[in-house]
């Protein structure tokens, strides 16, 4: 495939390597005509069948992208831009409809399903010119942390093939790390953006509960479920938003001075793997360095079994969701058949959720659950006000990519994660202690690259802030950003060379 820039391209494109052009570059080059939406096209694609071992696809459809791509340059000639995203490809996350491409949600009873009609938040990225390049890999139906899928392969993190990527939106994230794509759009019900951004050291965005439509996402829990984008620089993930929120971008902030910036010590960074701790810390001086206000408080109240509560509603609401879900997207696959072809370890759970559907003992523990929901909700709006703090901070994580375990022919997330100095943590404490009360309270979170360990994987840093308060925490992004840019150039520039997956 020829994915040279033709000389009728300027001087500009050419200086600007293809795969290295972030969204927002790449819409510029594009709406002035100096770079060719099916050259732009065929570099990726190139990329993604170099990087195939990585397994961060499920499904492209090179031509029907190559197709769309031409007809964006034959308009674009003509005098005819789409829109915002005019020419530019972006990837979906395998549980969110498209009509053009088969939605599997990770599942072996889904595979090769396709949706009756496009999600509605899918539609407004192609109202804007946006072109679909392919279908993301994920955990299977977005319930874990990992994205090791065992009917279609684990997602390897494109910094250490041999470790995870994370979940539940794996593919998404390794995908716009490894450069094949500049941008794509992935779920979080409980971390399944936040993690494998922080895994991939790529920025991702966790927006306010309600912000973007959720209609024809194959649900989870309708109190924690929403989509939001992941991209290289906090400025992508901005353009994005406004699209996705049809709502017009807010103006950068393009200093930290004066900006109050909460820590919660005694719950977010207890328990640390050694990079960690040393990544946050460093990445804390560089903030106070900016001019920022970082104030110690601890949330009152918040303590480890907060991570129980988004399981709870998950279980609950997926059994009650699932089932009407699959009646109108796909021809005709029941709840029974999707348990069947399950992996073991999820069909189990299933099963038990849909056992407990009718269940006066499942249905107290659910209003349980959300009466808890509402108070953590209060009780972090609140914190914010006392603090007069416009930020939490946290890491994403409380540890670095997790080495991938292998139990005999296939690759499954093991139940524990290992440290670095022989012990274990339980995967709820490793991956969702940091990201529960985001997702339980409805919080926007932003995800930004702190830094690297020294054994080359990115470590992430959250920074969580009042709901409703999305465009306020994506224009601080850019100072965040600038503050923490040397690191974050490091993390970026260290997925350039895809390594193989053993």
């Amino acid at each position: 495939m020829n994915t040279d820039l033709t000389p009728a391209d300027s001087s500009i494109a050419a200086k600007l390597p293809l795969l290295r052009l972030t969204l927002s570059e790449a819409v510029v080059l594009l709406r002035r005509g100096d770079l060719k939406a099916e050259n732009y096209a065929a570099a990726l694609l190139q990329r993604c069948y170099d990087g195939a071992s990585l397994n961060a696809f499920i499904h492209i459809d090179a031509s029907a992208l190559l197709q769309r791509a031409r007809a964006a340059d034959l308009a674009h000639a003509a005098g005819r831009i789409g829109g915002t995203l005019h020419g530019v490809p972006l990837a979906l996350k395998d549980n969110i409809p498209s009509e053009s491409l088969p939605t599997t949600g990770g599942t072996a009873a889904l595979s090769g399903e396709r949706s009756r009609s496009s999600a509605p938040v899918v539609e407004r990225l192609y109202a804007q010119g946006a072109l679909l390049l392919g279908k993301n890999g994920m955990h299977e139906l977005a319930m874990g942390w990992t994205s090791d899928n065992p009917h279609f392969g684990r997602v390897g993190n494109p910094h250490a093939p041999h470790r995870l990527a994370g979940g539940s939106s794996g593919g998404s994230a390794a995908a716009v790390a490894a450069l094949m794509v500049p941008a794509a759009i992935g779920s979080d019900t409980n971390g399944s953006i936040r993690i494998p951004a922080a895994l991939c050291g790529v920025a991702g965005f966790r927006p306010s509960v309600g912000r973007y439509p959720t209609e024809g996402l194959m649900p989870l829990s309708h109190t924690l479920d929403t989509v939001g984008p992941i991209a290289r620089c906090v400025r992508d993930l901005a353009l994005l938003d406004a699209v996705m929120a049809g709502q017009p971008a807010g103006t950068p902030v393009r200093d930290l001075v004066g900006v109050r910036i909460a820590l919660s010590p005694r719950y977010y960074l207890s328990q640390l793997e050694p990079p960690v701790e040393r990544v946050f810390e460093a990445a804390r001086r560089r903030l106070v360095a900016a001019g920022a206000v970082l104030v110690e408080a601890d949330v009152p109240g918040l303590d480890p079994s907060i991570a129980d509560i988004a399981p709870l509603l998950i279980r609950h609401e997926s059994a009650t969701a699932l089932p009407g879900w699959l009646a109108a997207h796909t021809g005709g696959i029941s709840i029974a058949q999707l348990i069947d072809s399950a992996g073991s370890d999820l069909a189990e759970g299933l099963r038990a959720g849909q056992r407990d559907i009718g269940s006066e003992e499942a249905r107290r523990a659910y209003h349980a659950a959300l009466q808890r929901r509402a108070l953590l909700s209060e009780t972090l709006q609140r914190y914010f006000a006392a603090q007069r703090a416009d930020l939490l901070m946290h890491p994403v994580l409380r540890v670095a990519a997790p080495v991938a375990a292998t139990h005999g022919s296939r690759i499954s997330p093991a139940p524990a994660v290992p440290l670095a100095d022989g012990s274990l943590m339980s995967a709820r404490d490793a991956y969702a202690r940091n990201v529960s009360p985001a997702s339980v309270a409805a919080l926007p979170s932003l995800v930004l690259p702190g830094g690297m360990s020294p054994d080359g994987l990115p470590i992430g840093i959250a920074f969580d802030a009042p709901h409703g308060s999305d465009a306020r925490l994506l224009a601080l992004g850019a100072a965040l950003e600038g503050a923490l840019r040397d690191e974050a150039r490091t993390a970026f520039s260290l997925a350039t060379d895809i390594q193989a997956t053993p």
